[in-house]
């Protein structure tokens, strides 16, 4: 799934993307909350991360559709559980002075989804939250939004793969995966033998 993301990505540069998805840069993701942490913060917050995950078994992700530029995934109840858990027990860490915020646009969303989504943008710092949580791989930006209109279709492959990590990234531009900061096995359940 991974290779299968990067190709895409690799294939979206020719039409201006603004960056190739790799293995050790801009890797491939999905999100669960996009959130800066103060360094002060961010050994409570990696803590609250890693306790989120031993209470998560993993689960199975399935890639549904490709709308220009990102990859979208299903989202079955247990990813969405996860995500609320997530923004629930950390957003108490996110750094306001960042501005993170200020880098969204609901433009894009679907449009029974943008006066809920500006509204969990203000609350959280992130559109993409609860109703609005929409999973997806990033294939890459563009500063001319409107190309993605002129892209002829993609190769999409129905692709299934297991989840049961959840990684802190070090976030870049255009919510980008800079690098791993830190990585957190799911605890699965391996039933009695």
């Amino acid at each position: 799934m991974r290779d299968y993301a990067i190709d895409l990505s690799i294939q979206l540069k020719k039409f201006g993307g603004r960056f190739v998805l790799g293995r050790r840069r801009y890797i491939p993701h999905i999100s669960l909350y996009h959130i800066p942490v103060r360094a002060e913060n961010f050994e409570s917050f990696s803590h609250q991360v890693e306790n989120i995950t031993r209470a998560f078994s993993g689960g199975e992700l399935n890639l549904r559709a490709i709308e220009l530029p990102l990859l979208m995934t299903d989202k079955p109840e247990w990813l969405q559980k996860l995500h609320l858990d997530v923004v629930k027990k950390t957003s108490k860490y996110f750094d306001w002075d960042y501005g993170a915020e200020d880098s969204w646009s609901t433009d894009r969303l679907p449009a029974n989804l943008r006066v809920r989504a500006k509204g969990y943008l203000e609350k959280y710092g992130s559109p993409l939250i609860g109703a609005a949580f929409r999973p997806h791989i990033t294939l890459t930006s563009f500063d001319d939004k409107s190309v993605v209109d002129e892209i002829p279709p993609l190769p999409f492959r129905p692709m299934s793969f297991h989840v049961d990590t959840i990684h802190i990234c070090e976030l870049g531009s255009s919510h980008s995966c800079q690098q791993i900061v830190t990585k957190f096995n799911a605890s699965v359940d391996r039933g009695s033998f």
